[in-house]
């Protein structure tokens, strides 16, 4: 069937399959796709970006000293720096390490290639199956195209079930050698302590056993639904494939055996219907018996052919259900269990960086192009400016670790514009309130608990200091709710409240430096 179609339509069909290829590969390498269109389309004869960029000799009025068309090339070439600190690389490392997931990786193009052809090869497998069956009384040119798609159809959900339980079988079973060590630890610990995402600090779980860190970042509920759902779903094509080849093989035989039988019926009669004087004449009785032998030679032939269909047929269920098993194979060895080790493996160059210092390497890769493009930039408006022979001389002499720079100061102040205006609206809403208790006077309040005064109602400085350091105390390792309560304050206390954790940090690391000095002294 399928072999058909790509004889009538094969330009068509290859175009298809090429662009099905093609979007996969563009896909995988999108990234490096977009940074080498980015250099190459900068630096391309005559309508490149940077000769157009060039020709932009107007300078910013922010009294930055920026040129727009310099802004634009980092801004540009800033999308690929990859801008994390070491605490954001360590961070993002230790999730994958408890989450289990160290050294695992996205599904490489090679085996999505391999999957491909497996779905053309199943759909070329299931057309000649479903030809004649799809719809029945239909032309045959509309039984094969409907042949062909309902083919692709099952092929493709096939690929989807087997990787996704494939997947499912990795994170279920992480998730239940997690519990068997619980179990066996006597559950002296939570099975599950808190919930770890990528965002919260991975030193909070840092005392607790690894079943414990394994199921906060991956989590407790192990589920096969979609393995089972599989499972039918294959058996179900592999035992109604191989029923549909056997019936149409039992179909085909038994067709062929009336017709063999029909042509010794009538090479008998026409034998019987000769008369050359009655002579040499087989009696009835004996052609009887040689038509019987023939017949049953017919039958036993087809019997032959059909314990041969039989057995083909059952090979091909088993490689089916093989190349299923395959598939959830692949869906098992690759991939991730963590609910955020997708996004942390991403943001660690997905598998390329193993230490910090990669990530430098990395990033001062891309630093260098933009700064080499920047420079190029600089030499070609200088030159435009010289050609046009107008106005004072430019010096353009930014550097792209400059915008870096200011792009960083830019995005610190936005956040720090976004801190204030909390605390405006939160101070605002406490005064709203503070009106309506006087508005209503006769109401008595309920007795509440008693908590560290709230450093917006507190008049002396020293004094809310110490209660924002109190309240930072009394939140623990709750790093989250410390920002929170961080972006409340005003910015004076947030300023003093930084400088107190400084100096604690910094007295920690003398008294630590001064310990280790004295014990080494003493051994």
């Amino acid at each position: 069937m399928l072999s058909d179609l790509i004889h009538t339509y094969p330009v068509l069909l290859w175009t298809l399959v090429y662009t099905l290829i093609a979007a996969l590969v563009i896909s995988l390498l999108w990234d490096k796709l977009k940074w080498w269109w980015l250099n190459t389309w900068y630096v391309f004869p005559a309508i490149g970006k940077l000769n157009s960029l060039s020709k932009d000799l107007h300078q910013l009025q922010d009294g930055s000293g920026w040129f727009k068309s310099e802004r634009t090339l980092c801004q540009d070439y800033k999308t690929f720096v990859q801008v994390q600190s070491e605490n954001d690389f360590e961070q993002r490392m230790t999730y994958l390490h408890k989450a289990g997931d160290n050294g695992r990786s996205l599904t490489p193009l090679a085996i999505w290639v391999l999957v491909i052809g497996f779905v053309f090869i199943e759909a070329q497998g299931f057309s000649y199956v479903l030809a004649g069956y799809t719809v029945p009384g239909a032309s045959e040119t509309t039984q094969k195209y409907a042949a062909v798609g309902i083919a692709f159809i099952v092929s493709a959900l096939c690929v989807l079930l087997t990787h996704f339980a494939g997947h499912e079988l990795y994170v279920s079973m992480k998730i239940k050698r997690a519990r068997k060590d619980w179990i066996e630890d006597g559950g002296k610990s939570k099975l599950r302590s808190r919930s770890m995402p990528l965002t919260a600090p991975q030193h909070l779980d840092d005392d607790q056993p690894e079943y414990t860190q394994v199921s906060n970042r991956v989590g407790t509920d192990a589920s096969f639904v979609v393995a089972w759902a599989t499972l039918a779903f294959v058996l179900m094509i592999a035992i109604g494939a191989t029923y549909v080849r056997v019936q149409s093989a039992n179909k085909l035989m038994g067709d062929i055996v009336t017709t063999q039988k029909a042509e010794l019926r009538e090479r008998g009669s026409a034998a019987a219907g000769l008369d050359l004087a009655k002579q040499n004449v087989i009696p009835e009785a004996d052609g009887k018996q040689s038509q019987d032998a023939d017949g049953k030679a017919v039958d036993e032939a087809a019997q032959y052919d059909l314990h041969g269909y039989w057995v083909t047929f059952f090979i091909l269920a088993v490689l089916f259900v093989f190349l299923q098993a395959l598939g959830v194979f692949f869906g098992y060895r690759w991939g991730f269990a963590g609910e955020n080790s997708k996004a942390a493996f991403k943001a660690l160059g997905k598998g390329r960086f193993l230490t910090y210092g990669d990530v430098r390497s990395a990033s001062q890769q891309y630093i260098d192009k933009a700064q080499t493009q920047l420079e190029n930039l600089h030499q070609r408006m200088i030159q435009r400016h010289a050609e046009q022979g107008n106005g004072v001389a430019i010096h353009p002499n930014k550097s792209f670790l400059e915008f870096l720079d200011v792009t960083e100061q830019q995005d610190t102040a936005y956040r720090k514009k976004k801190r204030d205006a909390r605390h405006t609206e939160q101070s605002q809403a406490d005064e709203d309130l503070e009106i309506a208790k006087q508005r209503s006077p006769r109401v008595t309040p309920a007795p509440a608990a008693v908590v560290a005064p709230a450093p917006a109602h507190v008049t002396d400085d020293d004094a809310q200091l110490d209660a924002a350091l109190h309240q930072l105390d009394q939140l623990g390792e709750d790093a989250k709710a410390k920002l929170a309560f961080l972006d409340t304050l005003s910015e004076t206390l947030y300023d003093a409240v930084k400088a107190e954790l400084q100096q604690r940090k910094q007295a920690k690391q003398s008294a630590t430096k001064r310990r280790a000095a004295e014990m080494e002294d003493l051994l």
